[in-house]
């Protein structure tokens, strides 16, 4: 996602224009911020806390939501709308490009990973008895 806003443009594929490094109040709100909240929740997944991890899915599964329904919604906070340039086939490539493609990755891997840690169990230390290494034998058996 942010590799998209970041190099997309040095190869014709911006969603607002084609200007490297010159990012917008839209950009930041719809791409940016979901993408770097998805890079952090991603970097916690790889703590070995229980809780870190489970945090970072949740930050994860958040951004990618984000960059789905923000294209929807932010109508609602701003005076704009959020429409990409060229033609109709391109426009749908950076549709998916941009937000839906990445955001219904995010959301299935941050998915995943939450699972794999609610299933996650605690090893707990216990004592491991000494095995009996002599046998006692009676004459009755």
């Amino acid at each position: 996602m942010i590799a998209a806003a970041l190099v997309g443009p040095l190869f014709n594929f911006g969603f607002f224009n084609d200007t490297s490094w010159q990012f917008s109040t839209k950009q930041w709100e719809t791409q940016l911020i979901p993408g770097i909240v998805a890079v952090v929740g991603g970097l916690m997944l790889m703590t070995p806390s229980r809780g870190g991890g489970t945090l970072g899915a949740l930050l994860a599964f958040a951004a990618g939501g984000w960059l789905i329904v923000s294209p929807i919604l932010y109508p609602l906070w701003s005076s704009g709308t959020i429409q990409p340039y060229g033609s109709e086939g391109m426009k749908a490539l950076r549709w998916l490009g941009h937000f839906y493609g990445p955001g219904g990755l995010i959301l299935y891997i941050a998915g995943y990973a939450h699972g794999l840690f609610s299933r996650r169990t605690v090893v707990q230390d216990t004592q491991v008895a000494e095995p009996q290494t002599q046998r006692t034998v009676t004459a009755d058996t």
